[in-house]
């Protein structure tokens, strides 16, 4: 295609490789509808894929390259929105994530927007004959020699195939490991036995319409209509005057009520009412909001913190502050007062929590004392309200937003505090890329629009109190309850005296005496109880006790977890599934035991050390289903569950006044992990789940079971002293240079080929200690702690150095200078929270 000098060219960003932003033409007839911050419909080799465009040049701007080669520009196909989606702001920062995180400004910029808006074309696989249909056809003899040189899983793929003739790749992809299925699709479309076809898909999620009913004319016109309708046609005349009386619109079932079908379809050809179409909001509320109108007196130390945050927020320039409060001391009436004077100056708040599961209880508080102007933003909302929340955002009609790593996006244009509660949950990072943290983004954020940033926790981050302790950070101390409430003692129980005084050896040992007992005391008090174990599931190992077989995922090198609800061993990573096998695969023998539990496990002991008590799980398993979290949490704060069993989506952030009794069934899972972080997050975890006990009138206790009680983190936690902990830490981070001393940049090499993995993490780390500075190290490569993952084999390189910005181009450029391969790729994981 010609390019003349005057013509626009468009800069798109795809959320598709190649990650670097393309350039295409204009054709004029979408010249004027053109504009940064919209969604375009562009050409990616055989498909059509949505792209954002970030930047509009003339041809004569372009550099000579680009001139010379403007002939083999493809143009766009389509502009997809009638208004930017995306302001100068927004593509700032999603530029600046992008190049941070080393990954494509497309993919933050998907991240950044609602899910499942974009228009797209998806790869179908249809065989061309099938032998059961096709029996003694040359294609269908064929397939069937072909189908015989296959294994087991491509065979199972192939079987699927033939039964729906044609599939949507992706589809096969969810079931079966991504390479088996693109070399049996290689091999088909190679044999002429099946054709990949590209299908234009509409968006999965659209706004919601409805038709109305409304006049068509004037009042003076219908007034005069409707005198004559009364003698004639009095049906059509109670509609007609329906709609001058309330001056609004009907809906069809409405109108059909009043004057019958054929009555509105009469008045509709007379011309005196039309239809209109009208957008549905989707509202994620179950039940009206009910304001509240007595608010608690903030104490001393809250009103410290209120009185130095407010002072911060005038000054419209950058102000990170750290609110470090003891769990129950009131951060969240902090963050509620100061949003009250940011929402009062005709500004807007940004609130985030780590877990789904908070997000609905924060939201409620926040709803009681502002009202109807907060929205809700997390992926446990349908598809369609999170659009209609989104909208609702961006149209200025919410001043405040709650919601979780994602909202971190939300199209706020008058925003003037982010409030990042919990600061410190690992959830906040994005483990799928763009592998961005929501909290560090906050602070990006809110450095380039000269606003407050506040992160809150009980437990910060390491690297938040080290900022804090050098003056980067303003820190606000809450060291106490609310109310002058104590804060539960915690019970260190020895699980090694446990287990010798155990009289069935073998058995799991699921609670203690001691811990048995007080469960039962508080019931009979008619108190509650939450017992906490980090592990769903049944049971944790199958294993051969003749041999020592255990059955682990054929895509992955863990053992599969026995579910008692399906009777099924399952793998929690890539969801494998299997029944559990009446003998030993390796050694033919019957003795197979489990090994571990989990909590449901947990729940069935319960259950027998307190038949009559009412009990709930929460897990991932229990809480799929939609609103399940608050219909459990609701029960719980009703008092309408007596014990309470779950992960760690239960230990933060929950307010139970009815809780007295805290149960750590084992503190020690967290510390066993190859992860320099292991200390912090169990003092993390045992600090959160303990502070849920006695946040009401009544003291609350905790005990904690432990085969390592004299280790220090739990020996900080259970003495409330994070100083302690981090006095412990601090050298032995800093003799490394792990955060919060240095910075950190994990390289994954994975492969379905287990020596391709291997070869390509030494040439990595060979190029990479060729450039490398005095200041910049490595370690490893080395084997994964998790080994294999989905089929493919995983060696990992860890990269320090002292400053970001010089360790994040080392990285990147060395990675450039290795060929792309489609049998091996490299995942870039910047500032990791996770090593294994």
């Amino acid at each position: 295609m010609a390019t003349e000098p005057d013509h626009l060219l468009v800069e798109i960003a795809l959320p598709v490789p190649p990650r670097r932003v393309l350039t295409y033409t204009i054709p004029s007839d979408l010249q004027k509808q053109v504009e940064v911050g919209k969604r375009a419909l562009v050409p990616l080799g055989p498909r059509l894929v949505t792209g954002y465009i970030v930047g509009l040049h003339t041809f004569s701007d372009q550099p000579s390259a680009v001139r010379h080669q403007a002939s083999e520009l493809k143009p766009i196909d389509a502009i997809l929105d009638p208004e930017p989606l995306l302001d100068h702001h927004m593509l700032e920062l999603t530029r600046l994530i992008a190049d941070y995180y080393l990954t494509s400004w497309g993919l933050v910029i998907r991240a950044a927007l609602p899910p499942g808006i974009d228009r797209r074309t998806a790869r179908t696989v249809e065989l061309i004959e099938s032998p059961d249909l096709f029996p003694h056809t040359l294609s269908g003899e064929r397939l069937t020699q072909e189908a015989g040189k296959l294994g087991p899983l491509q065979q199972q793929m192939l079987a699927a195939l033939q039964v729906q003739r044609r599939m949507l790749l992706s589809s096969l992809k969810q079931r079966w490991p991504d390479e088996e299925v693109d070399r049996l699709i290689r091999m088909l479309v190679r044999q002429n036995l099946a054709r990949v076809e590209y299908r234009e898909c509409l968006p999965l999620v659209r706004p919601a319409y409805r038709s109305l009913l409304g006049l068509a004319v004037d009042r003076a016109s219908a007034e005069a209509e409707l005198a004559a309708l009364r003698r004639r046609a009095p049906r059509q005349a109670s509609l007609l005057d329906r709609l001058l009386q309330s001056g609004s619109t009907l809906t069809s079932v409405e109108a059909t009520v009043l004057a019958g079908a054929s009555g509105v379809r009469g008045l509709i050809a007379k011309g005196f009412i039309r239809r209109v179409t009208e957008v549905v909001e989707r509202s994620p509320w179950e039940e009206p909001v009910v304001a509240t109108g007595s608010w608690p007196e903030p104490n001393s130390a809250q009103q410290t913190a209120i009185d130095g945050l407010l002072a911060g927020l005038p000054s419209r320039t950058f102000f990170p502050a750290l609110l470090h409060g003891a769990t129950g001391s009131g951060k969240t009436e902090v963050y509620l007062r100061v949003i009250g004077e940011v929402v009062r100056q005709g500004r807007q708040a940004l609130v985030l929590v780590p877990e789904i599961a908070l997000t609905p209880v924060t939201a409620d508080r926040f709803r009681s004392r502002f009202g109807d102007r907060v929205a809700l933003l997390h992926s446990g909302l349908s598809p369609g309200e999170r659009l209609d929340q989104w909208y609702r955002i961006k149209r200025g009609m919410a001043d405040i937003v709650v919601g979780t790593r994602s909202a971190v996006f939300a199209p706020l244009s008058r925003l003037s505090l982010i409030v990042v509660d919990e600061e410190h949950d690992d959830s906040y990072k994005q483990q799928d890329e763009p592998r961005y943290h929501a909290r560090d983004v906050a602070l990006a954020r809110g450095q380039m629009l000269g606003i407050a940033v506040l992160l809150g926790s009980a437990t910060p981050a390491f690297e938040s109190i080290h900022r804090a302790k050098e003056g980067a950070y303003r820190l606000f101390l809450l060291p106490e309850r609310v109310e002058a409430r104590t804060l539960p003692s915690m019970t260190l129980i020895d699980m090694r005296e446990e287990r010798a005084k155990c009289e069935v050896r073998g058995a799991p040992l699921i609670f203690s005496r001691r811990l048995a007992d007080a469960i039962k005391e508080t019931l009979a008090k008619g108190e509650q109880v939450l017992l906490f174990l980090n592990r769903r599931g049944y049971a944790r190992v199958l294993l051969c006790r003749d041999c020592g077989f255990a059955l682990h995922c054929p895509h992955c090198s863990l053992p599969l977890i026995y579910h008692a609800v399906d009777a099924r061993m399952r793998c929690h990573y890539c969801d494998h599934r299997e029944r559990p096998p009446a003998r030993c695969p390796k050694c033919g023998g019957f003795a197979f035991g489990f090994l571990g539990y989990g909590t449901q496990q947990v729940e069935a002991a319960a259950r027998l050390l307190a038949p009559d008590a009412t009990m709930t799980r929460m897990d991932r398993d229990t809480t799929r289903r939609r609103r399940a979290h608050q219909q459990i949490l609701k029960a719980v704060e009703q008092g309408q569950t007596q014990v309470l069993i779950g992960t760690q989506m239960v230990g933060k952030g929950h307010d139970f006044p009815g809780i007295t009794l805290v149960g750590v069934l084992s503190a020690d899972a967290s510390m066993v992990l190859p992860d320099f972080r292991a200390g912090e997050r169990t003092y993390a975890l045992l600090t959160q789940v303990a502070g849920r006990a006695g946040r009401g009138d009544r003291p609350g206790q905790v005990l904690v079971q432990t085969y390592n009680p004299d280790h220090y983190s739990i020996l900080a936690a259970r003495n409330h002293d994070y100083e302690a902990l981090y006095r412990i830490e601090q050298p032995l981070r800093e003799k490394r240079g792990l955060p919060p001393f240095g910075f950190l940049v994990l390289l994954l090499v994975t492969s379905s080929k287990e020596g391709h993995a291997q070869e390509k993490a030494e040439r990595l780390t060979s190029l990479l200690l060729e450039r490398a500075v005095s200041s910049l190290t490595i370690e490893g490569p080395a084997p994964a702690p998790l080994y294999r993952l989905k089929g493919r084999y995983r060696w990992q390189i860890l990269a320090k150095g002292p400053d970001p910005s010089t360790l994040h181009h080392w990285v990147k450029e060395t990675i450039a200078l290795l060929p792309p391969s489609e049998q091996v790729g490299i995942e870039v994981d910047v500032d990791p929270v996770n090593l294994c």
